[in-house]
């Protein structure tokens, strides 16, 4: 099946989510030079004192420990946010941006100097939408490798360590779960901020009523706990949480061969939606699709357990 007869397929109905924020589309930045990195950071910049020479008989001075960042205990106690009617506390690695507003500027960027230093100033944010892109983390340079040393210990709770390492994959393979973002769409347009859109359930649903009714349902296989549709779409079967999980990959047709790239909502309770973008390289994509639901729902308990027994957030949030 062609590309645009897919993306018609998964997008059908859909009215269009193009709200011009181009600032937020959010993929992993260029590489900056060694002190760019080290700015955007919040370490110092400047030139390294010169070591001075060791005479015979006289041992080496010590190399004195790196220092953390001045924004470490901040970010390793999280950031409390309130995003619709939920209340999380999210650490704060390089690799999270909060939207704070409808224009592009209107955004605390956690890979920048400045977005900790406004995150970090005050108790609690309100935002529109949170944006992981999980690939920053493996940087190993700049900011993000600065985040790893300080807060992947071992020890550290299951939330914190599948953000420095991801899921279990071969040596130098990038990670499946690669973008999370969460949002009330009821009061923002989340999807618009991709360059690609997600599938939307009430659309979904819509079309295979109305064929259906034609008498021409659409044909489907199951693929684990999910049903795949013509277009590269995969349904979860028999939902648990407050919706199934919907999702929309770049394959050709049936069987899966080859690696490919996912995007799927997923409905919450409070009335939130979660986009999360995958990539497979088996062919059990609806394996893969129920891993990245449920690694993203360790993520968000661990936010909303956080953000519960943190008298500051609860008591700022009205609770």
């Amino acid at each position: 099946m062609e590309a645009r007869e897919r993306i018609g397929l998964a997008a059908l109905g859909t009215i269009g989510l193009v709200l011009a924020v181009g600032g937020f589309v959010l993929h992993s930045p260029a590489p900056h030079s060694a002190v760019a990195e080290a700015a955007m950071a919040g370490a110092e910049t400047t030139n390294p004192q010169p070591v001075p020479a060791v005479k015979a008989g006289q041992a080496p001075a010590p190399i004195p420990a790196a220092q953390p960042t001045p924004y470490a205990d901040c970010l390793r106690k999280g950031i409390g946010m309130k995003l619709g009617r939920a209340s999380l506390r999210v650490s704060g690695p390089p690799a999270l941006t909060l939207v704070t507003g409808e224009k592009a500027d209107e955004e605390i960027n956690f890979s920048t100097k400045a977005g900790l230093e406004k995150a970090c100033s005050q108790p609690e944010v309100t935002a529109k939408a949170l944006v992981l892109t999980l690939e920053a983390m493996d940087k190993p340079f700049g900011a993000a490798a600065s985040w790893r040393a300080e807060f992947c210990k071992e020890g550290e709770d299951t939330a914190t360590l599948f953000l420095c390492r991801g899921e279990e994959r071969p040596s130098g393979a990038l990670r499946s779960l690669a973008t999370i973002a969460l949002y009330e769409p009821a009061s923002f347009q989340g999807d618009s901020m991709f360059q690609t859109q997600a599938p939307d359930l009430d659309n979904f649903k819509a079309w295979k009523d109305r064929l259906t009714k034609a008498g021409t349902p659409p044909p489907a296989q199951p693929d684990g706990d999910y049903d795949v549709y013509p277009g590269g779409i995969w349904l979860e079967r028999d939902a648990k949480s407050a919706a199934p999980f919907l999702v929309s990959c770049d394959v050709d047709g049936l069987p899966v061969t080859g690696e490919h790239y996912c995007v799927g909502t997923l409905g919450l309770e409070g009335d939130l939606r979660a986009r999360l973008e995958f990539r497979t390289v088996t062919p059990q994509i609806g394996r893969e699709a129920a891993a990245a639901a449920a690694h993203f729902k360790v993520l968000l308990a661990a936010w909303q357990a956080a953000a519960s027994h943190s008298a500051p957030v609860s008591s700022q949030s009205g609770k």
